[in-house]
């Protein structure tokens, strides 16, 4: 999943927040969010229609696996 995850950020299909996530809610294929995600920031996914997955990794975790210089909690890639 990080590799694939990866390849899409490096090809600039991806979208970081939950804000992007609501604003680009048309545009999304999935949305990823670390085990470590806020229960209100998923709770907002849920009341808003758009389905998530959880991953086995914290956001500490990904942000050194992806190689970004941010943690985030709603990864979203696009169509």
């Amino acid at each position: 999943m990080v590799t694939e995850l990866k390849k899409f950020i490096d090809n600039k299909k991806v979208f970081f927040g939950a804000k992007q996530a609501l604003k680009n809610s048309k545009e999304l294929n999935n949305v990823i969010v670390p085990m470590d995600c806020r229960a209100d920031v998923k709770n907002i996914l849920q009341l808003n229609k758009i389905n998530f997955r959880v991953i086995d990794l914290k956001k500490e975790e990904l942000r050194i696996k992806l190689g970004i210089d941010f943690q985030c909690e709603v990864f979203c890639l696009r169509k």
